[in-house]
Parts: structure tokens; sequence; C-alpha cells
């Protein structure tokens, strides 16, 4: 094929030329405007057609979610999260905003304007692509990497120029996804305060990821305390069901549908752990 020869995009049937379109894993093609449905961070050498597809398929379902996110949670702070905080990169503008509860960002790009949907990332994805492997023993140790809440996953690499002069910087985030090895913030840099809002957007998300870990520690905490209060308060209506001439099946019956129900997050506890039913 010639240099300014014409290829079709495999999911719009268009054809397209050289710069216009990209290259997909499988040596397909994929044209600018439906790459616009794709995730924006995702690149084409390593996405396949299916690949490709599913983005198309379920952006727009995971940025509705994420929204309505804010609208179910019970934390009251969350209502603040919803709005996006602005970095400004060197000549980069970024904007981020996270739900530390449902443990998801978002991260707007002024290079990838023109896409159709926001994409939602999620902190127990954000791990070294390195990690990643069939191995068992190595994917526990993935697991543990999740859940370790002092690693500091995000980073900032300085360029210099051959003055050693800080030229640029860059905000680097690992994406074990199979299009997304990692997410890369640049931006030009001219001196240490414009140096300084690299780190301090990498020390955001670094800070939200351990949010939504202990998040995750304290609800498991919640969830133990609430089964076993259920679990007390299950066995006295059994006792009383016993020596009143009650229904013990119902007693029994009612607890394991309040334990159900805790485990599903249909039950939550009020200041006095007293139980009650949304």
């Amino acid at each position: 094929m010639g240099l300014f020869s014409k290829e079709a995009c495999v999911f719009c049937g268009n054809e397209v030329g050289m710069m216009n379109r990209s290259k997909l894993q499988t040596k397909e093609y994929i044209c600018s405007e439906c790459k616009k449905k794709t995730n924006p961070f995702a690149r084409m050498g390593y996405t396949s057609k299916d690949n490709a597809q599913h983005m198309m398929d379920t952006l727009a379902r995971e940025e509705a979610d994420f929204e309505a996110s804010f609208d179910s949670a019970e934390n009251r702070f969350q209502s603040a999260e919803r709005s996006f905080n602005t970095w400004d990169l060197g000549s980069h503008r970024v904007q981020y905003r996270c739900n530390t509860r449902l443990g998801a960002f978002q991260i707007i790009s002024e290079s990838y304007s023109g896409y159709e949907h926001v994409p939602v990332f999620y902190f127990d994805t954000m791990i070294p692509y390195q990690f990643a492997d069939d191995n068992k023993n190595l994917a526990d140790f993935r697991n543990n990497e999740i859940m370790d809440i002092h690693a500091e996953y995000v980073t900032v690499q300085e360029e210099k120029n051959m003055d050693e002069k800080l030229t640029g910087c860059t905000v680097i985030i690992p994406y074990n996804d199979v299009c997304i090895h990692e997410i890369r913030l640049s931006g030009n840099v001219n001196d240490d305060t414009e140096k300084s809002v690299f780190y301090d957007l990498a020390e955001r998300i670094n800070s939200d990821r351990k949010a939504w870990i202990n998040n995750g520690v304290f609800d498991n905490e919640r969830k133990n305390r609430m089964h076993m209060r259920n679990l007390g308060d299950t066995a006295s209506e059994v006792l009383k069901a016993a020596v009143t001439g009650g229904s013990v099946e119902e007693a029994v019956k009612q607890g394991v549908e309040t334990a159900n129900d805790i485990e599903e997050g249909r039950v939550k506890q009020s200041f006095f752990g007293r139980l009650f039913r949304k």
C-alpha cells in the first residue's frame, strides 16, 4: 500500500487516509470519528477490534453509573466530590474528580477534547501493569498490592535538556488494563512552582486511593459489627419464640433475611448501633 492509500474503518466502513486513522492491535483500522467513541487514554496498538467495541458499548453506562453514585452515596461528603478539580500542568489543563466510596475516578484532559464520553477508572485496576500475569502466586501478590495502603503508585517523571534544565513533567498513573498500560499527563515546566502542580496532582490521586482503602476497611468492620448484633438479636428472638410458643422458624427466617440485607448493603447502622431497614 502507498503512503497515502486509503483503508476502510473496521467499524463504520468509511475509507480514510493515513492522517485520519489508527491501526489496531489486530492490524485493522479505526477512523478518527469511531476512535472518539472509545476511551481517550486507550492506545490503539494495544487494542483489538473486540476491545474497541467493548469500550464503545460500555463507556456510556459506566459514565452514567459513576454520576449516579454521588446521588446514592451514604457519605454526606460525597456531594463535595462531585465537582471536578482543575490542575494546570504547564500548558496542559487537566480536570479530576473521584468517588472514594466507590473507588473510581475520572480525568478530563484538553488533549482529548471531542471524545464522546469521560471514562471511569478504578483504583483496584490502578496497579503497575508488569505485575499482570496468569501465574497464581503472582496474581495473589497483585491482590495484596491493591490493598497496600502505603503504596504510592502515581509518580512524576521529570524531563531535562542537555544542560540539566527542567523542561517538563509527566504524571504517570499505572493501569492494568488490556488497552491502557498507563495514563500519562504531560506538560511543559519552567520553574519549581509549575513543577509542584504535577506532584500535587499525583499526591491527590494517591491520597484518594488510600481513602478508598480506608473506606473499605471501615465498611468491613462495620458490617462485622452489624452481623454480630443481628446474630445476638436473632438468638434472643428464637429463645423468646421458644418460650412463648411463637414461631422459631419465623425468627430464624427474619435473622437470615437481615443478614442478607447487611451483606447486600440494604441495612445501615445508626449512631446507637441499632439496625433498621431503609
